[in-house]
């Protein structure tokens, strides 16, 4: 059953709707769509804004609680990936971190080849990472992204999902039109 604007305006406790929001997440995109990246995009297409934001800046999440910025790009380097990902940061209103984002994306441009290929000059990735500079490149930008994510450790970047939903609920729901 689909996500409604009174169920999220009903969630009072944070967890709940963060399990809210990923349950209607993992509705519309289930495991077998995002295993099939261009089934993935074509039925991303049709994923409420706020929801598609959410689902495109998952991964980004996960990359910024287990490692930093500059592995995210190890960890998720297709340009649609990392598109989605700046365009959600961007939708969830965290400008600073989007720009961040965008700042490292830019400096990595040059070493996507590299990256996709696997090939880092027969070093380790996290080595090769310090040689090519994007560690300093990401220092200030790490300790940014990590302190808003310490604002709410439980949801880390998630959090804004929260005061997204809460403040924009019509655009976490699949429009009556369009369901």
């Amino acid at each position: 059953m689909a996500l409604t604007v009174e169920q999220i305006r009903a969630a009072i406790e944070d967890k709940a709707l963060v399990d809210l929001l990923s349950l209607e997440l993992q509705r519309l995109l289930p495991d077998d769509v995002q295993d099939d990246r261009d089934r993935y995009y074509e039925a991303l297409e049709k994923v409420p804004r706020g929801l598609r934001a959410m689902a495109g800046m998952h991964f980004f999440d996960v990359s910024m609680s287990l490692d930093d910025l500059a592995w995210h790009f190890g960890n998720q380097n297709d340009e649609r990936d990392l598109r989605e990902t700046l365009n959600g940061l961007r939708e969830l209103e965290l400008p600073e971190i989007a720009d961040m984002f965008e700042q490292m994306w830019e400096f990595m441009k040059p070493h996507m080849a590299a990256i996709k290929s696997k090939d880092f000059g027969g070093k380790e990735f996290g080595d090769w990472l310090v040689d090519i500079g994007a560690d300093d490149f990401a220092d200030e930008k790490d300790d940014f992204i990590w302190a808003y994510s310490e604002k709410s450790p439980q949801f880390g970047l998630a959090q804004s999902w929260i005061a997204y939903a809460r403040k924009y609920p019509e655009r976490c729901v699949v429009s009556e039109e369009n369901g």
